[in-house]
């Protein structure tokens, strides 16, 4: 791994960075971005770029506010703030932790300040890495690095509490191991045949 993008992509999400630093906040760099770091990926100019912070979403608005040029809140109650700068789309989403209901892919939607349980939510370990900034430093405490590496697909938690949360999360393990070529655990396509009609 060379992290011949990385530089590009803090200097794309500086600006932000300081603005968050200046008002007293962590901001994380998480999703695709991250992981697309480990395979050199470039960004392009269409990419998304998905953060969290500590900020709950009210703050986020306050503190974006001079460097958008656009700005949305249809996410806002799941904490979610997305805005436009210069051509590029962000979303910015407070930490979270979720509940589901067996009959429902929405969530009930809780605020924290803690990123470890943050990335605990997240569909699988290779998702469920973060990159703190403006330093670029890497918190990866489910191992997801490691499983790219290896080419391992697994989830942060127990595949059944994460696929019983969201049953989406089946056909997304399908792709990832296929679009990366990453081989599920034996836990996970097991969870996946046990809790197959959730899906329905």
């Amino acid at each position: 791994m060379t992290f011949t993008h990385l530089d590009d992509v803090l200097d794309e999400v500086k600006p932000l960075s300081q603005l968050f630093d200046q008002a007293g906040y962590r901001l994380f760099l998480v999703g695709g971005v991250v992981r697309d770091q480990w395979l050199d990926e470039p960004l392009d100019a269409s990419s998304d770029i998905d953060l969290t912070t500590n900020a709950l979403p009210a703050e986020i608005k306050r503190i974006v506010a001079p460097f958008a040029d656009d700005l949305w809140t249809q996410g806002e109650k799941f904490g979610t703030i997305g805005l436009r700068s210069a051509g590029r789309d962000f979303e910015i989403t407070s930490h979270r932790a979720e509940s589901y209901s067996s009959d429902s892919r929405k969530p009930t939607v809780s605020f924290g300040d803690d990123i470890g349980v943050d990335l605990s939510r997240r569909d699988f370990t290779v998702n469920a890495m973060a990159i703190e900034l403006p330093d670029g430093d890497l918190v990866d405490p489910y191992g997801g690095a490691t499983d790219l590496l290896e080419r391992r697909l697994r989830t942060p938690l127990s595949p059944d509490i994460s696929f019983t949360d969201d049953p989406l999360r089946m056909l997304r393990a399908a792709r990832f191991a296929a679009r990366y070529s990453l081989v599920p655990e034996d836990e996970l396509t097991a969870s996946a045949a046990k809790l197959s009609e959730r899906l329905r």
